[in-house]
């Protein structure tokens, strides 16, 4: 009888948090069923470009896989930019550089932690603007992927890289 009397003593405490519980939880399932404004990013027509470019290397027998991350910004006409990356011995890279000007000479070199050019394999696309260079590096370890244009344009330039591996 003192079990049954404690129980009931205890379940008469408990209630009134089970109440504010429930409630809350109710409200919480409501919120949840709204729909969440929809959020479009803004469409990028020169990484576009460098993913049209790699279409086909992330396709067939030995595909790439394209990588998430990537890198953009804007660039003077005899300037250069650094991206540092870590690069793992094994793999195979490609990288892929977008201008927004088809007039613009691009360059992608990779180079090693040391400075020193790592040698790759240069892939150009007729009528686009984007370069591509392939690398097999011997050493896990930081890399820099340096981008420049040529002095052939006088206007900065736009500029989308995006990487893959296999």
């Amino acid at each position: 009888m003192k079990a049954d009397s404690n129980l009931l003593l205890f379940l008469k405490r408990l209630f009134p948090s089970i109440l504010v519980a429930s409630a809350f939880l109710s409200v919480s399932a409501q919120d949840s069923k709204e729909e969440a404004p929809v959020v479009l990013e803004k469409i990028d027509p020169i990484k576009l470009a460098a993913q049209r470019a790699a279409l086909g290397d992330l396709t067939g027998e030995k595909p790439f896989i394209l990588r998430e991350s990537g890198w953009k910004g804007t660039i003077n006409p005899g300037e250069a930019r650094l991206v540092q990356i870590q690069l793992f011995r094994r793999n195979e890279y490609q990288f892929w550089l977008a201008m927004g000007d088809r007039k613009a000479e691009l360059n992608l070199n990779i180079y090693d932690g040391e400075g020193q050019k790592v040698e790759s394999e240069e892939i150009t696309y007729d009528e686009s603007n984007v370069v591509s260079t392939r690398v097999k590096p011997a050493l896990t370890g930081v890399y820099y992927v340096r981008i420049s244009l040529k002095t052939t344009i006088e206007d900065p330039q736009e500029w989308s890289m995006i990487y893959a591996y296999r």
